[in-house]
């Protein structure tokens, strides 16, 4: 419990919002994708009930994401890829690596619950091959985008109250 408090506060204070993003693609996904209201849920062919995972494929045109399996092998072209946190431990990167094309997304499910998650997380976001990674407090998303600078955000996906007073203090 103590884990969750101190990451979801340190999550707060680093979190910024649209205005703190200088990557054009950053900036869209959050202005057009994370912080849009009226989402159509109609016929979502996520894997998840994961709202921001629907937003986001439905705002990448994403036509399906896998849910990672650790009982299966890839041999399919990956658009998307979802990792819950008990397949975390046993994914590796540089297996599906070859499955991956330039917009490749990986959405990784509660990336803070334990610190053996957080060290993964971390870990994935430093790869070579991944030159985009967004930090919710809930989700990960990793993007293989050879167009763009490597870069770390942590944005918080909803304008929530909480996340407007920690913006007021740390100005």
């Amino acid at each position: 419990m103590k884990q969750l408090i101190t990451s979801y506060l340190k999550f707060l204070w680093n979190a910024k919002n649209e205005h703190g993003v200088h990557s054009p693609f950053v900036f869209d996904l959050v202005t057009k994708c994370f912080y849009l209201r009226n989402f159509p849920e109609q016929n979502s062919i996520a894997a998840t009930s994961n709202k921001l995972i629907q937003k986001t494929m439905h705002y990448l045109n994403l036509k399906e994401i896998l849910r990672f399996n650790t009982q299966e092998n890839i041999h399919a072209s990956i658009e998307g890829l979802l990792l819950s946190s008990d397949s975390l431990q046993h994914f590796s990167i540089d297996k599906i690596l070859p499955f991956c094309s330039n917009n490749s997304c990986f959405f990784i499910e509660h990336i803070h619950t334990t610190k053996e998650n957080e060290a993964l997380w971390k870990q994935l976001c430093q790869h070579q091959a991944i030159t985009c990674s967004i930090e919710t407090y809930n989700l990960g998303m990793l993007f293989i985008r050879k167009e763009q600078q490597k870069e770390h955000f942590i944005i918080n996906p909803s304008k929530s109250f909480s996340s407007l007073l920690f913006e007021r203090i740390r100005i």
